[in-house]
């Protein structure tokens, strides 16, 4: 079986794969990319970051092969770690208010948005920020990939977008938060007002006209003008990008995201953008 090169691999230089029982792994899977970053707790600093990109990739099952072969080649993953998080990102994901939450029933919670798949494995994260639990789904023949690893807890992703866009509202006191998190062919949007969360939903586009269309939709159901607010950026998107561009014809208020203040990042992220991989170095929200 062939090898995967990572695209993008940066660590700093006080790394040590010996000392991995003191650090924290976050790692996200979707079809576009394998990415990980590495927390050390010591001193709550980031210190590394692998990517793999990937191809050809149209359903969950054909995440398999090259997970297999990233987990395989990657001595690092092997190693005993003080906790192991995957974060999976799909679009069938519910939110549950705790009042009428019960853990049995994760099944049926999902059945009310979303056809059941034979070899769905049902989860809840418990937010922080909100009184609720999402509720999704991973294939078993996803997380059986990652039976031999300790310590391995699976979130949802949009469960650290939610939980990174309530307190981002609190702690800057901002009556109107409007987030959107990009990837390569989806983008999720979260709202909140009052520092409560008014509006999550991950939307597919192909196009910058699919994806103004979604965002100017949305915010014309709720009753809010473009050009009276501030858009915040998140993820992989640049100034250059034809996102950027035809959201500016729009509203002409836009802000990119930055990391979590709290943590700290090695000298080795200084090229990285501070909006890219919001979602993932965020992870830490939901632990």
């Amino acid at each position: 079986m062939s090898s995967i090169a990572p695209h993008i691999s940066i660590f700093d230089k006080s790394f040590s794969v010996t000392n991995t029982a003191e650090y924290q792994l976050f790692l996200n899977i979707d079809f576009n990319a394998v990415t990980y970053t590495i927390l050390n707790t010591q001193n709550n600093t980031f210190i590394g970051l692998e990517k793999y990109l990937l191809n050809d990739i149209f359903n969950d099952y054909s995440l398999v092969e090259p997970l297999i072969k990233i987990i395989n080649q990657t001595v690092l993953l092997k190693q005993p770690f003080k906790s192991f998080n995957v974060a999976y990102v799909n679009h069938r994901a519910t939110l549950i208010p705790n009042v009428l939450f019960k853990n049995d029933e994760l099944k049926t919670y999902h059945q009310f948005n979303f056809s059941t798949q034979e070899e769905d494995v049902f989860y809840a994260d418990k937010l922080i920020n909100l009184p609720a639990h999402n509720v999704y789904a991973i294939p078993d023949f996803i997380t059986n990939l990652f039976n031999p690893i300790e310590k391995v807890n699976f979130l949802h992703f949009s469960s650290s977008l939610i939980e990174a866009s309530i307190l981002h509202a609190k702690k800057t006191a901002n009556d109107l938060v409007i987030d959107v998190h990009i990837l390569p062919s989806s983008f999720q949007m979260m709202v909140v007002k009052n520092q409560s969360l008014e509006l999550y939903n991950s939307f597919p586009y192909q196009t910058s006209e699919d994806f103004i269309y979604y965002v100017l939709f949305v915010l014309n159901q709720l009753d809010i003008k473009p050009k009276d607010i501030n858009i915040r950026l998140l993820g992989e998107v640049d100034k250059n990008s034809a996102i950027y561009e035809i959201l500016y014809k729009y509203s002409n208020s836009i802000t990119f995201g930055k990391r979590p203040e709290n943590l700290k990042f090695s000298y080795a992220f200084e090229e990285i953008p501070q909006h890219h991989y919001y979602s993932l170095f965020n992870q830490y929200l939901c632990e």
